[in-house]
C-alpha cells in the first residue's frame, strides 16, 4: 500500500497560498485537494489524516481508508456520502519487499499526473477555529500495482472523476466505482531507499535507480 506520495506539480492555476512542492509527502503534512464547493471546483490544503469533528483520539486518523470496507466503518460513512474529493499527485510510492529489505517504487501516468479518489472531513475547535483534512482511498491492486504488493489507491479516469465528485451521484454507485476503476499508473521504476525517510526530500525521491517498467 502507498503511504507516501508525490505532489510537485500544481493541479490548477489558483492553489492555496503557501503551497510548496513536495517529492516525498508522507501522512501527517499538509496535502492539496480539489472538492466540489457551490457547484465549482475548490483546491483545498488538508491535513492528510483523516479527523472526522467527532474524533477526540487524534492518534487515530486514518491516512487511508479500505474501499471494501467504507459503508461499514463510522470514520468514512459520513464523508463517503457527503464529502468527496480527488488528491491529484504527480505519482506513489509502493515498497516492494525484497527477503529482509523493501524496496522503494514510484508509480506515476507515462502522460501526466494522477487523481486519486480521497475523503475529507472537518474538525471544528470551541473557538470557532477549524482545520480540514483527507484520507486516500484503496483497493486490491491491479496493472502494475500488482506486481509490487496486495493494495493499491485508487486512480479515476476524467470520466469517474466526474462521477465521484457528483453530488447527484447515487451512494450504491460509490462502492463499485472505485472497486471497478483500473489502474492509471502506467509506468514505474525503483527509486533510492533513502526516501524511505520522509526528511529525505527533492527531485531525486523520484529519480530511477534501476529499470523502468511500462505497462504493456
Amino acid at each position: 500500500m502507498s503511504g507516501r506520495l508525490a505532489q510537485f506539480t500544481a493541479p490548477i492555476t489558483a492553489v492555496p497560498e503557501g503551497w510548496q512542492p513536495c517529492w516525498n509527502l508522507a501522512p501527517g503534512k499538509r496535502i492539496l485537494i480539489l472538492r466540489k464547493a457551490e457547484g465549482r471546483l475548490e483546491c483545498a490544503s488538508v491535513l492528510w489524516n483523516l479527523t472526522p469533528a467527532w474524533l477526540r483520539q487524534l492518534d487515530r486518523a486514518a491516512f487511508s481508508a479500505k474501499a471494501e470496507h467504507l459503508h461499514e466503518k463510522p470514520m468514512f460513512g459520513q464523508a463517503l456520502a457527503q464529502r468527496r474529493c480527488l488528491i491529484p499527485v504527480d505519482g506513489f510510492f509502493v515498497w516492494q519487499t525484497q527477503g529482509k529489505r523493501k524496496q522503494p517504487w514510484y508509480l506515476r501516468n507515462q502522460k501526466g499526473g494522477l487523481a486519486l479518489a480521497g475523503l475529507w472531513e472537518r474538525y471544528s475547535l470551541d473557538d470557532g477555529s477549524y482545520w480540514d483534512s483527507c484520507a486516500l482511498i484503496t483497493v486490491p491492486a491491479k496493472g502494475l500495482p500488482a506486481r509490487l504488493g496486495e493494495r493499491m489507491p485508487v486512480t479515476l479516469n476524467s470520466g469517474e472523476q466526474a462521477i465521484w465528485l457528483a453530488a447527484a451521484t447515487a451512494a450504491s454507485h460509490l462502492q463499485p466505482l472505485l472497486l471497478n476503476a483500473s489502474s492509471q499508473a502506467s509506468m514505474m521504476h525503483p527509486v533510492n531507499p533513502a526516501m524511505s525517510s520522509p526528511t529525505t526530500q527533492g527531485a531525486q525521491c523520484c529519480t530511477p535507480s534501476g529499470r523502468v517498467v511500462v505497462e504493456d
